[in-house]
């Protein structure tokens, strides 16, 4: 017995890895991996991956954009933000 991580675990790292960085990809290679989920050879086609595949990464989005912002409240010291 091997102590290698099958596949398809190093796939679903791969993919989580991808989905963190997204945002930080260049246009060109976030629009040739979207092209390219519609023809994986060696997987049964998914109707409407390339959507499916975007509101995932919608979703992700908008999670890291809610703990982020519950990272950055101001403490109870802070004095309240005052207009001048």
């Amino acid at each position: 017995m091997s102590d290698r991580p099958s596949d398809e675990l190093i796939f679903q790292h791969l993919g989580a890895t991808v989905v963190l960085c997204w945002a930080k990809l260049p246009a060109v290679a976030r629009e040739q991996i979207l092209r390219q989920a519609d023809d994986v050879i060696g997987l049964a086609p998914i109707p409407e991956i390339r959507n499916e595949i975007v509101k995932l990464l919608m979703r992700n989005a908008k999670a890291q954009w809610l703990a982020a912002s519950q990272t950055i409240r101001p403490s109870q010291n802070d004095p309240p933000f005052r207009r001048h």
